[in-house]
């Protein structure tokens, strides 16, 4: 058994790519608690594991789609394994292709 089983975020995380890029269609977008903080979660068709946005997933998104959070639905995004500096260390992230898909 794997332990991630057990103890699986109700968030998407990097390794749920398992280093590869993939495509999903948004559902929507809602604003929720997480931590001390509001953030928005990207909800998809594919997944019950909602992407929390940072703001450079979310600045993608805008880009993409326009600022209204309201007309992300029914859109195509990329999502691709990266890394970023986070606390001092490198880490495993996900990023929001800058290609538009639909």
């Amino acid at each position: 058994m794997d332990y991630k089983d057990i103890y699986r975020s109700k968030f998407m995380k990097a390794d749920d790519l398992n280093g590869r890029s993939a495509t999903y269609t948004v559902n929507g977008c809602t604003a929720e608690a997480v931590g001390d903080d509001t953030k928005l979660l990207l909800e998809f068709a594919e997944t019950d594991r909602p992407l929390v946005l940072n703001t450079t997933n979310a600045n993608a998104m805008a880009q993409l789609h326009g600022p209204e959070t309201d007309n992300w639905g029914g859109k195509k995004v990329k999502l691709l394994p990266s890394t970023t500096q986070y606390q001092g260390k490198m880490v495993k992230c996900t990023r929001i292709s800058p290609e538009m898909l639909g």
